[in-house]
């Protein structure tokens, strides 16, 4: 069986989750973990509720122990990442990313910490940056998905500190969350305020592919690349949309089907199938994967406001 770490929000914030799970394992009460990562048997977790990052050792059994835990500097950090020695934290509230060195597992204090500035049209939900994912790239290069500039800002990362290079400004009030990229280079964006997915060659926006056949707001989440596949978790219309790559490289719709539950906020490719967070009806549904077209399974393991799952090899 597949372990699994499940981040889940607890009480204090309009959740009635445990916080850090380990599947089959145990729990451990953190401050609201909306996102996980794994290397070399520690866990690092952003702790969106207190602003911020800490890390965890996993042994082969039982619940994470608890090793350090740094400020970001910001609020609401919502993802993480690690690259080069440092653990990078994107935070969302305050539109920033942080910069930790990492030894042995241990987060240290931040060596850097970047704004972005500016807004975009959706006055609820763009009234400035919001930093939502930090992806590290070849040759120290990070791309910084912000959601409330409608831009992906690029930096180098060198000696603990983040150069700004570039930025790829894409449609106004898209609100992007997360990118993806094939090994093509091409990348895909969820374009969480646009209900859509954004495809990118070079610096520029060459499709727009509705994230969803279903009517009224949407706000997609979690957007997951497999070979030729895309799958899109959509909370508003609580489906997963899979899309296969045409022979340009854009996404053609190819099935949509419930998620197994309400607001899918993450998706993951655990053996050979798909599991899906469903926040709002505290579940994990999964589905197997047939010809690319996620099909229930009927499993669904009941998990407290789930905000992300991370399989462990």
């Amino acid at each position: 069986m597949t372990r699994l770490v499940v981040g889940t929000y607890t009480a204090d914030m309009n959740g009635s989750g445990a916080g850090l799970l380990v599947r089959p394992g145990g729990a451990l009460d953190t401050p609201s973990p909306s996102y996980v990562i794994a290397s070399a048997g520690v866990l690092y977790a952003v702790n969106e509720g207190a602003g911020t990052v800490s890390s965890y050792a996993l042994g082969p059994g039982g619940a994470p122990e608890l090793r350090s835990t740094a400020s970001t500097g910001g609020t609401w950090p919502c993802h993480l990442a690690l690259a080069d020695g440092y653990l990078l934290a994107a935070n969302y509230g305050s539109g920033s990313v942080s910069v930790h060195p990492v030894a042995d597992g241990i987060v240290g204090p931040a060596t850097d910490l970047v704004r972005h500035s500016g807004s975009g049209p959706d006055a609820d939900r763009q009234e400035g940056p919001h930093a939502h994912q930090v992806v590290p790239g070849p040759d120290g290069r990070v791309t910084v998905v912000d959601l409330g500039i409608d831009r992906l800002v690029e930096y180098r990362l060198a000696s603990g500190r983040l150069e700004r290079l570039a930025e790829t400004v894409l449609p106004p009030g898209s609100g992007p969350r997360h990118v993806v990229t094939h090994p093509s280079g091409r990348r895909y964006v969820a374009a969480e305020l646009g209900s859509a997915v954004l495809t990118l060659e070079g610096g520029s926006v060459v499709a727009s592919t509705p994230a969803t056949a279903k009517d009224g707001p949407n706000q997609p989440s979690a957007i997951v690349l497999t070979g030729d596949h895309l799958y899109l978790a959509n909370r508003g219309a609580d489906t997963i949309a899979a899309f296969r790559l045409d022979s340009r490289g854009v996404p053609a719709p190819l099935a949509e089907v419930p998620c197994g539950g309400a607001w899918p906020r993450d998706l993951a490719l655990v053996g050979g199938g798909l599991v899906a967070a469903n926040e709002r009806s505290h579940g994990l549904a999964y589905f197997d994967l047939v010809d690319g077209v996620p099909v229930p399974t009927g499993r669904v393991d009941e998990v407290g406001s789930p905000t992300c799952v991370l399989p462990l090899p």
